[in-house]
């Protein structure tokens, strides 16, 4: 059955199944601040996901939902985390970080950490870690820290979080491609990065439109 689901600004989430019925249900998070999350939909689970602020938990939603309807928690356990010095850690904590949670077309999924900072009218990215799906015990799912995401090309924009394959695509494969106040490309092995600056004589305050959107072939 085909679920339908928005997430507004705040802590409200609609849902409404177009071909049964038109009516919206609204739903209350219990969080009041979820700016930075998207709400996506797990088609190997069959629920919607959405992270909580500060990215340990990871709320769901079943297709059985309910205005009263409670979120499902999990939480969020890292592994084989990076050994970085203190000072780079203390550096990344300083800086404004994303967390992202998105599925491949296999089913698998992935928790994406962007670490970025602000500078007169750019933004640069600092850092990116990836943390892969292992499994979920006892109301945790375990996620494992991975430079090697195969044959996968993940999109992190503020809209839906895409990963594809990468070769059938013609894109390059274990990398990530950032969109938002910059354009920049990562090679997940070593962490390097590709950024597209402002051509010369761009003015400071442009629109600029921070989505990937997904293909809607078959």
């Amino acid at each position: 059955m085909e679920t339908t689901g928005v997430k507004f600004l705040g802590n409200q989430l609609s849902f409404c199944r177009p071909h049964c019925d038109l009516r919206w249900t609204n739903i209350r998070t219990p969080f009041e601040s979820w700016d930075r999350s998207n709400l996506i939909y797990s088609k190997k689970d069959e629920r919607f996901y959405l992270l909580a602020p500060g990215g340990k938990y990871l709320c769901s939603w079943d297709l059985n939902f309910k205005k009263d309807n409670k979120p499902k928690f999990l939480e969020l356990v890292l592994h084989n985390i990076p050994n970085l010095p203190s000072s780079l850690w203390k550096r990344l904590d300083s800086l404004c970080r994303e967390d992202h949670w998105v599925e491949s077309p296999s089913g698998e999924s992935f928790l994406v950490k962007w670490y970025k900072f602000a500078h007169v009218l750019r933004i640069h990215t600092s850092r990116v870690m990836v943390f892969r799906e292992e499994d979920t015990i006892c109301g945790k799912r375990n996620m494992r820290y991975t430079e090697d995401i195969g044959d996968l090309c993940i999109f992190i924009s503020k809209g839906e979080d895409i990963c594809v394959e990468a070769r059938s695509n013609k894109l390059k494969p274990n990398s990530i491609l950032l969109n938002g106040r910059l354009f920049a490309t990562i090679n997940n092995t070593n962490n390097t990065f590709g950024c597209y600056e402002y051509p010369e004589g761009t003015p400071d305050k442009i629109p600029y439109s921070p989505y990937w959107f997904p293909s809607f072939s078959s």
